[in-house]
């Protein structure tokens, strides 16, 4: 079995990039996912410049979560996953403070960047006694 590589598999998507208004401002959506924590992908949601107007935040997602919502509505709290096969895009409903976060890329760039993750470690594979630590001390740093 292949050693995972220690660096982290990620995907940046421009969501909006402040349409004709040339302000300049871009909304990005990042996927991240390490393996040394297998089990998840972070989720970060940045403005470009930061504005306080715009959307941002950081989320946290079970990678088969995040492969479920490619082709059926997942998820429930804090983020939503759907898939939207009219225009080939995956949804995501991100909670925040205020109104929700929605927004969506290309179904094939979330594949592609699930596809990458899973080169690195099976799905399956990832029920080691370190990804349950990783997972235990996300979750129960949350509370803090």
């Amino acid at each position: 079995m292949p050693h995972p590589s220690p660096d982290p598999v990620t995907v940046e998507v421009v969501i909006s990039d402040g349409g004709h208004t040339g302000r300049g401002r871009r909304t990005v959506l990042s996927m991240v996912w390490s393996p040394a924590d297998p089990l998840a992908v972070q989720l970060l949601l940045s403005a470009q410049p930061d504005h306080p107007a715009l959307p941002r935040g950081h989320w946290v997602v079970l990678r088969d979560f995040l492969r479920y919502g490619l082709d059926e509505p997942t998820g429930d709290g804090e983020v939503r996953i759907r898939p939207d096969e009219l225009r080939d895009r995956v949804w995501f409903e991100l909670a925040r403070p205020g109104r929700a976060a929605c927004v969506s890329v290309p179904r094939e760039v979330a594949r592609d960047f699930l596809d990458r993750t899973e080169a690195e470690v099976a799905c399956g594979a990832e029920r080691s006694e370190q990804a349950i630590d990783a997972l235990l001390d996300r979750l129960l740093s949350a509370d803090d």
